[in-house]
């Protein structure tokens, strides 16, 4: 097993997480977690160097489930249909033009074009 490319796929998946690549970064996290496994499989016979990588394996699960929160939450925003939209009040809110007799009127500002009628 590499070490250095534990350490790199570490990294990577805490930079993609910075980012705010959170998808990305989660692949990155499984990998390295795996990676760790394997690794562990392999020391049976060093119990401080076992305990260590489990120390290790521990606080990346840790953080790797921090991205995953942030994932779901990024994505709740993304998806929510709990959002309030205003309701219609059936009232048309097209500006009416002032008639041109009217004394409020300004001259110098032209009326809005007359609808075309289709």
């Amino acid at each position: 097993m590499d070490l250095s490319e534990i350490s790199e796929n570490t990294k990577m998946g805490r930079e993609y997480a910075l980012l705010g690549n959170y998808e990305t970064s989660q692949v990155y996290y499984q990998g390295v977690l795996q990676q760790i496994q394997k690794l562990l499989m392999s020391l049976r016979s060093d119990a401080a160097k076992k305990q260590k990588w489990q120390r290790a394996r521990q606080q990346i699960a840790q953080e790797y489930e921090l991205v995953k929160q942030y994932s779901n939450t990024l994505n709740a925003f993304k998806t929510s249909d709990n959002v309030e939209r205003p309701i219609s009040s059936g009232i048309s809110r097209q500006p009416v033009a002032p008639r041109r007799d009217d004394p409020s009127r300004d001259p110098d500002v032209w009326p809005p074009p007359t609808p075309v009628e289709r």
